[in-house]
């Protein structure tokens, strides 16, 4: 009779080797199996989809017309699927956009986007992400909505993140929302990031910005790069003070008008008072801040005209007269008094203050702040 086999017997040692060996390989051959599966998947949908994606712009572009977008001349060089079968990228994307079709499509704004990446983030409920970079955009005056003061866009990058991914449709409307919160509301909540240069109209003169979006909690904001604003200010000889520089970065829908308003009232002043240094300082400060607070309301004028004063070197009555004309300019509009009338109100009204030595004669009772 044999004896029980032992564990450590060298046929049973062999043989489970050669089992585990077994086990091994047929693991291998399956992985295999299943990557030459998802490659060849992978690669059939990377060629059919660029040519699918060409048959259904006609489709793509019949379901944004309702919703206010003309799209057309659409090209792109390439398009990659993810490996992972979640997203796509397009290369050098290129489109004519109308954005306020009526009777019929224009197509004369432009759009040109270097890389645009899908990824579906959300499987389940079909939600996802876009990220576009060496974005370019040309707004035409019939497109560029009022409010907004910059109609080129240049090198910009942006990303928007938890949009519906199933129905074109509403991702354009969601892509839409969300811009429109954070250009023309500058709060945006959720991943709404962007990244570039704008160019802005200062009285006719094409002047580049660069424009960053910043997190504060959960929303985002949009502000200008203060040493882009800086070198604006300087070129149109505006003298301002780094909070004002600071306020105009922050309010990048009303930069430019600032700007402007600024640049007026003081060419303005220096009009009609040439040769008296003070008469003209007050002409400058009350109809700054008239035209401030005609365009943009009362609180945001002494928001602006406030950091004027936190400039160095002024006396305390240079400061208290500079107060009170900010004051006496508020008070010009909220009594209809015209533009044009101002330079001459202003050399005759005795509440104007033209002179820091007036300060004293005035009192502490007719002082407005």
């Amino acid at each position: 009779m044999r004896p029980p086999t032992q564990p450590h017997d060298p046929d049973i040692l062999i043989m489970r080797r050669q089992s585990s060996k077994f086990r091994s390989h047929r693991l291998l051959i399956l992985l295999l199996l299943v990557g030459s599966l998802w490659a060849l998947v992978w690669t059939l949908t990377s060629v059919l989809v660029p040519s699918l994606a060409r048959e259904a712009l006609p489709s793509l572009q019949a379901r944004l017309e309702p919703i206010g977008i003309g799209l057309g001349d659409v090209a792109f060089s390439g398009l990659r699927i993810s490996p992972w079968l979640n997203g796509f990228v397009l290369s050098d994307l290129e489109a004519r956009l109308d954005l306020n079709p009526r009777d019929r499509i224009q197509l004369r704004s432009q759009l040109d986007i270097a890389t645009l990446e899908v990824r579906l983030t959300h499987p389940l409920s079909l939600r996802g992400a876009i990220h576009a970079t060496g974005l370019e955009v040309r707004l035409d005056p019939s497109d560029r909505p009022s409010q907004l003061p910059f109609d080129r866009f240049s090198n910009a990058r942006l990303a928007i993140g938890d949009l519906p991914l199933g129905d074109p449709r509403q991702t354009a409307n969601a892509i839409r929302e969300k811009l429109h919160a954070l250009f023309f509301e500058n709060h945006a909540v959720g991943e709404v990031e962007f990244s570039g240069a704008v160019v802005l109209d200062i009285d006719g003169v094409a002047r580049v910005a660069n424009l960053d979006t910043e997190r504060v909690g959960e929303t985002f904001k949009l502000r200008f790069r203060e040493d882009d604003i800086r070198a604006i200010a300087q070129a149109k000889a505006m003298d301002l003070v780094p909070e004002q520089i600071e306020i105009v970065s922050l309010y990048p829908l009303r930069a430019p008008v600032i700007l402007m308003l600024t640049d007026q009232a003081r060419a303005l002043a220096a009009r009609y008072a040439p040769d008296d240094v003070w008469l003209q300082d007050a002409m400058r400060h009350v109809i700054w801040s008239f035209l401030l607070t005609r365009t943009f309301g009362p609180d945001f004028a002494i928001t602006v005209t406030d950091a004027q004063e936190l400039r160095p070197g002024n006396t305390p009555d240079e400061r208290a007269m500079d107060y009170h004309n900010n004051a006496i300019g508020r008070r010009f509009v909220s009594e209809d008094i015209p533009l044009a009338a101002l330079p001459r109100r202003i050399r005759k009204d005795p509440d104007v203050i033209r002179h820091p030595d007036e300060v004293e004669h005035f009192g502490e009772e007719r002082l407005l702040r």
